[in-house]
This record gives C-alpha cells, structure tokens and sequence, in this order.
C-alpha cells in the first residue's frame, strides 16, 4: 500500500502542470510587459503557451511571419499601452478538409468545411472584429512592435 500511496503522490506532482489551467493575461498587460522590457519578457514567454483576452481590432489573411501562410488576428484598441498581439491561427493545425477564411473586408475570419472534392460543407463564424476573445498560442517572438503567438486556437469559454 506504501508503494501505491508513493506512486500516486510521484504521479500528481509531475502531472499536475498538465491538470492546471493557465490563468488568460489580458493583452494590455502582456503588452506593458514587452514595452517596459522586451528582453524580460522575451525570457520568461520563450517556448511557454500564453492564453490571453482582448478585443479584436483586425483580422488579416495570409499573414507570412510563419511559413505557413496564417491567418492573423490582432488584439488591440485605441487606448492601448503599445505592442498588439498577434494570434496567428494555421490552417495546418486544422483538422483535414477544413480552413479559415477571411471576408473580403476583413471584419469576419469565419471556419470553412470542405469534402473532399473541395466543394463547401458548412462554414461557421470564427472570430468578428470587435469581438472580446479567449486565444491560447505559444509564444513566438516579439517582431516588428507586435507580440506573436503561433498556432493559436479559441478557447470554449469565450468573455461575453
């Protein structure tokens, strides 16, 4: 019984980061971490998954940071305290025969489902402009005054 008791302390303390849940950082506080230090900041988010809330201030396709052309959407406002977070959502990690498209003003990125002779299934909305939004992307780099994080998907419980 010992043996067991160890076992299952052993086990709880090296899963427990896989059980806990990242707490979201709201995009302006991320963003006043990267204009008060950069290098700091660097550091602590390099390699690490990052769930962050904000509004969405645009939303663009084919965006070349990765070389997987993305779709990119941007978390800002008008107020905001300076670098934007730019949550790259991949095609490629999408499930087989499904893509993102965006609207041709931009306002709308919307989940499209295709068969397999590329005729359209379904399409759902996405992500609008102006939305609030829950992202979880890993930590890509700090480029061009904007903060990116790659391989982002939303998150179910999304702010009101």
């Amino acid at each position: 019984m010992k043996n067991f008791t160890l076992a299952f302390v052993v086990f709880a303390i090296i899963a427990s980061p896989l059980w806990a849940q990242q707490a979201p950082v709201d995009w302006k506080t991320l963003a006043a971490e990267f204009a008060q230090d950069q290098a700091a900041a660097t550091a602590k988010y390099q390699g690490k998954l990052i769930t962050v809330t904000g509004p969405v201030a645009s939303i663009a396709a084919g965006d070349m940071t990765v070389d997987d052309p993305s779709v990119a959407v941007i978390l800002s406002s008008a107020d905001g305290p300076g670098p934007d977070v730019k949550c790259l959502f991949q095609n490629e990690d999408l499930p087989v025969g499904t893509e993102i498209y965006v609207t041709g003003d931009g306002s709308e990125a919307i989940l499209r489902k295709k068969d397999s002779a590329g005729n359209l299934t379904s399409s759902e909305p996405l992500v609008d402009v102006g939305q609030q939004i829950v992202a979880t992307g890993s930590f890509l780099s700090y480029d061009g005054g904007d903060i990116v994080l790659q391989h982002c998907r939303l998150d179910k419980e999304q702010p009101e």
